[in-house]
């Protein structure tokens, strides 16, 4: 259990399924409220992501599953402190826990991730590139989902999301901050060629265009819901088919924990037929809910839980201990104070056939 994000709550999230560009993301994600933002935004938005494949243009399907895409990874020895890039925020040094390259290599080894080069005048800059698939097989269903980061990494979304923010919201500060931005970012990532810490291009090398960009973030936009948070509240997605994202508020007191489980192999599955996908979809979820109940009788631990994050993912704000008390909070006050407590939702309430 560690916090949900790090980074400024006045900072737009953009829709993402957790860790899709690992070989073996957490099949489901668990996240609680300790303290609910009491101003405009904070929302935890939620995207049907197999919706989004079916909704994209053809032609932008054909082209994405053409080409597939290719991450790059940088991280430098020291962090950006003047920067709205996520990736650039965090060293390598806190984001592996070690200063030592010898660890970093052994590390993503261990991980079946992708070997890093150190660049830079010092070679002490990490490098990662791989390629990889834009959707994903459901382990379960079989439907193809949309299964990237693509429209977290990409260099427009920053602004882009804030005038999403601002048309939905009114808060003349996000529209402020849009403008700014849109102007940083045009002059960084445009006129200067810079790339984001983590940039997500086709498979041959050409940059994703802002159109195309925009295309696919009509299709979240257009199926996404808003989930207002009480404390007390506690919220499971299939992160396999349910995007997650932040909506920014300028409550800095707002304070929401996540736990991931059950890590799984996305390059295991394969494509089914209809009769082998109707047989495993009902074996497997009565297997799931056989051992969801039975994990959770005494309300002790979620389905695989595991207590901390991965070592290629930002650290979490909570110590171990400080992770624990705050379990233990939930599951010895919270949850017993709330015994007919009934999660508030701002947008229609979404339904995955």
């Amino acid at each position: 259990m560690f916090s949900a994000a790090d980074v400024p709550v006045n900072y737009p999230i953009a829709q993402h399924c957790e860790m899709s560009f690992l070989k073996s993301p957490p099949r489901q994600l668990y996240f609680g409220c300790l303290k609910e933002s009491v101003s405009g935004g904070g929302e935890t938005s939620l995207c049907d992501f197999r919706k989004v494949y079916q909704d994209l243009p053809p032609a932008l399907q054909t082209k994405f599953d053409t080409l597939k895409i290719v991450y790059q990874r940088t991280h430098f020895r020291v962090g950006e402190k003047w920067t709205f890039d996520v990736g650039a925020m965090l060293p390598w040094t806190q984001l592996f826990a070690t200063s030592d390259r010898n660890e970093v290599e052994q590390i993503c080894h261990e991980e079946g991730a992708p070997q890093p080069r150190w660049i830079g005048d010092n070679e002490d800059t990490f490098f990662q590139q791989w390629e990889d698939e834009p959707t994903q097989l459901h382990p379960i269903t079989n439907d193809r989902v949309w299964f990237n980061h693509a429209q977290v990494f990409h260099w427009s979304t920053f602004p882009a999301e804030l005038w999403f923010s601002f048309c939905r919201l009114g808060d003349i500060r996000f529209l402020i901050r849009c403008i700014f931005m849109w102007i940083v970012v045009v002059i960084k990532y445009r006129l200067l060629g810079y790339r984001m810490a983590l940039d997500v291009r086709f498979g041959d090398g050409t940059p994703i265009s802002v159109h195309e960009m925009n295309q696919v973030r009509k299709a979240i936009h257009n199926n996404l819901v808003f989930s207002s948070w009480q404390r007390g509240d506690i919220l499971c997605i299939d992160n396999f088919r349910c995007s997650h994202g932040r909506q920014p508020t300028y409550d800095f007191g707002r304070k929401i924990l996540v736990a991931w489980s059950n890590p799984f192999d996305k390059t295991s599955v394969s494509s089914l037929s209809v009769e082998a996908v109707s047989e495993k979809v009902v074996t497997d979820q009565m297997r799931e809910l056989v051992k969801s109940c039975s994990d959770n009788v005494n309300m002790t631990s979620v389905p695989g839980a595991i207590d901390a994050t991965p070592d290629t993912s930002p650290e979490s704000t909570l110590s171990r201990g400080g992770a624990q008390e705050l379990k233990e909070l939930f599951i010895s006050e919270i949850l017993p104070a709330y015994p007919n407590h009934k999660r508030h939702v701002s947008g229609p309430i979404p339904t995955f056939h």
